[in-house]
């Protein structure tokens, strides 16, 4: 379902595969103390999910369709998050099979206030 989420935080960093990112830390509205990273990959097109968190936080977007922003202009801001929960299988320390649910962001919109 979707969620009011709050930005904590964002760093500029490297995914594992090299491609240059954003770590997001955002927290519930309603929780602060929920802290939660999301990571929107900044490389040519792959960026649709670093679009749509600087379109929900009203980024003016320029004549080419580019973004010129820093970090300042997503801390502090309220978005919407769609959060997916999936059910992930893994093997633990003793070998046994485990399945656990992972939430995860998986979409960002403008603030909705009813």
């Amino acid at each position: 379902g979707w969620y009011d989420w709050e930005i904590v935080k964002v760093e500029e960093a490297t995914s594992k595969s090299g491609n240059q990112m954003f770590k997001v830390v955002i927290a519930l509205v309603t929780d602060p103390g929920t802290g939660q990273d999301v990571y929107c990959v900044a490389e040519e097109g792959k960026r649709w999910f670093l679009k749509q968190l600087l379109n929900a936080c009203d980024v003016l977007k320029l004549e080419d369709g580019s973004f010129d922003w820093s970090e300042e202009d997503l801390i502090g801001k309220n978005v919407q998050g769609r959060v997916e929960n999936n059910q992930e299988t893994w093997i633990d320390r003793t070998g046994a099979k485990r399945t656990t649910t992972k939430s995860k962001v998986v979409e960002f919109r403008r603030l909705i206030i009813e």
